[in-house]
């Protein structure tokens, strides 16, 4: 019996179906071991959010631009009264009966502001001063973190925080680094610096691990997400008024006070913490 030939149309989807869940699900695992069991709602939520595409093309754009708040074509922002940039780089997604369209999103346009958009509680007012920007970068590449800008967010992720599981032998290299922070480029510099503190303060807090140096204990398995949530954000609003800095953190931290549980937050982390970040003397090495 001649053995009949496999379709190719068929290994095909198959090919693509393999390829399309290798990507998605290799993020939502990064996501599922950074956020734990919440990782699971929040790419439900994303997915739900953006009703005006598939859930496919949903998920592309999750996997382009985390954190994109509105996506459009240039028609439809044209439409809003707001112009792409220039030098915007487009979400790419599959189109109906053809190969792929292209989407921007808010933060890569200009133009008519749009509802709520003023009230996004992730932005600061205040006069910051590059200065004071790049003094607490400095500051914590000596605490082995590395800080970094990126114009791949969207408009409602403002930075990330993360351990890179670097060995304390390791450490003996200025290059190395156990943590790394990533900033949206594309908000201003206020809303940059108090980003950066609230990253740092998840780090300084010993939220994502110990310091390898002893400066900091480990205590991710000894809180709660929203008590560690609340810490993080303790530290950027402490340092943030210490140095004029208007954010809505003070709102939010409101907001979490009753899930955190106050019992396991330690004030002494968060005040080490924002003396960290503020760093009025770049610490020495150690």
């Amino acid at each position: 019996m001649q053995e009949r030939k496999p379709d190719k149309n068929v290994q095909n989807r198959l090919l693509h179906f393999e390829d399309c869940a290798h990507a998605i699900d290799q993020l939502f695992r990064s996501a599922l071991s950074a956020q734990g069991n919440n990782a699971f709602g929040e790419f439900l939520d994303f997915a739900s959010k953006f009703n005006n595409l598939s859930v496919y093309n949903a998920m592309l754009v999750r996997l382009q631009r985390p954190g994109a708040a509105m996506v459009g074509s240039r028609k439809q922002w044209s439409g809003l009264g707001r112009d792409v940039l220039p030098d915007a780089i487009p979400i790419v997604i599959l189109h109906p009966f053809g190969p792929v369209r292209f989407l921007f999103e808010i933060s890569d346009t200009d133009g008519k502001s749009m509802p709520a958009q003023d009230k996004n509680p992730l932005f600061a007012q205040g006069e910051v001063t590059d200065e004071l920007f790049q003094h607490a970068k400095k500051a914590a590449e000596n605490f082995a973190v590395e800080v970094v800008e990126t114009d791949q967010y969207g408009n409602h992720l403002a930075g990330t925080a993360a351990g890179l599981g670097v060995c304390p032998e390791r450490l003996t290299n200025n290059k190395e680094r156990s943590f790394r922070v990533k900033l949206n480029a594309k908000h201003d510099l206020p809303s940059r610096y108090a980003t950066l503190a609230h990253e740092l303060g998840h780090i300084y807090c010993g939220h994502l691990g110990k310091d390898a140096k002893g400066r900091w204990p480990d205590r991710h398995n000894s809180l709660t997400e929203k008590a560690m949530e609340l810490e993080a954000e303790a530290v950027a609003w402490l340092v943030c008024q210490r140095n004029g800095i208007t954010t809505r953190s003070r709102e939010y931290m409101n907001n979490l006070i009753d899930e955190a549980g106050l019992e396991a937050v330690s004030m002494y982390s968060i005040y080490e913490a924002a003396n960290r970040v503020e760093s009025r003397t770049v610490p020495k090495k150690v």
